[in-house]
């Protein structure tokens, strides 16, 4: 078999849909052509994301020369993205998108949350939901990965590691350690990522204005590589309070690596978490300052939780057992392609 994969340009997909793409390509158990020029070429083409002119271009031929093809929205349709420069979204939508939707063999969500969220514009063939999967064989290292950045025993670091934009709450965990008392353990709040200019001129504003009232916060710029992986393992806590995650391959990686993590009700992983005892909030600055303060009250966890939270992640999202699960639905996609077209002979 043969998959042709399309997505957007690379200034669309930084972090974790980059990762997602790259990591089905290598895993997957067939061959996988990126943005093939000939669609004709592959046995199903699978569109990664929305809004590109060129997907809808790619749809059109595909139904011309009846090449099945998945649609994977990740997260490009959920509320807080639909609202986002909604009213350029909303004519390209009922013109354009909702066609080359309608048109798919399959749409994939990558959560039951954004499933559902999907569900709500009723017009799409079925959805069925595949999860991503781990793209890394890292698992726990906690005191190698301080040694290397300098964080002390002593200290309980707090690490927000994605883009620096609104949508993924960084102003709110702000918000929330100014209201944190500063007679708690020595804190120290590592940021890992860039984006919004403004956003970012807004923080270092507010922090430098706070600057009395809040721990130690270092800004890294973007690590989006190999090197990001000793902030995962290192902290003490993985804060994600984000306002919208179709499914947040970033939290995974925490739990990957055995790092507890504090995000919000607006992403899918509230039951995962709280079988695990961590607290899963809503996004605003009292509920994060709730869920901070538990952490700190409960103190770092140690090495053997750490562990088992890793190796549990390992079962579930390892990239063997998730890219098959992929494979299958394509092979099922095409078959049922097949008898079709030879149902109508």
């Amino acid at each position: 078999m043969k998959v042709g994969f399309y997505f957007p340009p690379a200034h669309q997909r930084l972090g974790g849909l980059d990762q997602a793409i790259l990591g089905l390509q290598r895993h997957l158990d067939c061959s996988v052509e990126l943005e093939p020029k000939d669609p004709s070429a592959c046995d199903i083409i699978h569109f990664h994301g929305l809004w590109q002119p060129q997907f809808r271009r790619m749809a059109l031929r595909c139904a011309s020369e009846s090449i099945p093809y998945v649609v994977s929205p990740h997260g490009m349709l959920e509320p807080w993205a639909w609202r986002h420069k909604w009213w350029k979204k909303f004519p390209y939508y009922f013109l354009f998108e909702r066609r080359s939707l309608a048109g798919a063999s399959g749409i994939l969500a990558t959560s039951e949350l954004e499933k559902n969220n999907l569900q709500r514009f009723g017009a799409f063939p079925k959805i069925d939901v595949i999860p991503l999967c781990t793209t890394t064989e890292h698992g726990p290292d906690y005191a190698s990965a301080r040694r290397e950045l300098g964080w002390t025993d002593d200290e309980f670091v707090l690490l927000f590691l994605s883009r620096l934009h609104p949508k993924k709450g960084l102003h709110l965990l702000l918000l929330a350690l100014r209201k944190l008392s500063l007679t708690r353990p020595a804190l120290r709040v590592a940021v890992v990522g860039d984006g919004s200019k403004n956003y970012k001129q807004r923080l270092v504003r507010f922090i430098r204005l706070n600057q009395s009232r809040l721990p130690i916060i270092e800004f890294f710029g973007p690590v989006w590589g190999p090197q990001k992986w000793a902030f995962l393992q290192g902290a003490d806590l993985f804060c994600l309070p984000s306002f919208s995650e179709n499914f947040g391959l970033v939290v995974l990686e925490a739990c990957q690596v055995g790092t507890p993590v504090l995000t919000t009700v607006e992403t899918p992983w509230q039951k995962l978490l709280q079988d695990w005892g961590f607290p899963v909030v809503r996004p605003s600055a009292e509920a994060i300052l709730g869920g901070l303060t538990y952490f700190l009250e409960r103190g770092k966890i140690p090495p053997v939780e750490r562990n088992s939270l890793a190796g549990q992640i390992r079962r579930r999202f390892a990239s063997r057992s998730v890219t098959v699960q992929y494979l299958n639905y394509y092979q099922a996609i095409t078959r049922g392609c097949c008898s079709a077209r030879l149902g109508n002979h």
